[in-house]
């Protein structure tokens, strides 16, 4: 089991909690096939992952947890392999907010 929990922190306009809500499911959907575009599907044993979103003042906070088993070894360092995931979570985020704030 591993865990990642960056902070992102961005000024954004007003959302509604819908929005935040469909983001974080956006950002796990995201962080998810980030990971099977990585390893191989079979042989991974469990895959969780969940984006937390929280909208303070003018700031939206994420946390990243993942946990990840492999049934078998495909050569790649998970400890990196998840550090990349998260990285790739926390930018494809970054843009999104990005792209809503510009509309």
């Amino acid at each position: 089991m591993r865990e990642m929990s960056p902070t992102l922190s961005i000024g954004l306009p007003e959302i509604s909690e819908e929005v935040i809500m469909q983001l974080a499911e956006d950002c796990e959907a995201q962080i998810s096939a980030f990971i099977l575009e990585k390893i191989p599907e079979k042989s991974i044993d469990t895959l969780f992952v969940s984006c937390t979103l929280d909208l303070g003042e003018n700031q939206l906070d994420l946390d990243v947890q993942i946990e990840m088993s492999q049934l078998f070894d495909t050569g790649h360092s998970l400890d990196d392999l998840l550090q990349e995931a998260t990285n790739f979570g926390v930018k494809w985020l970054e843009n999104r907010l990005l792209e809503m704030k510009k509309a």
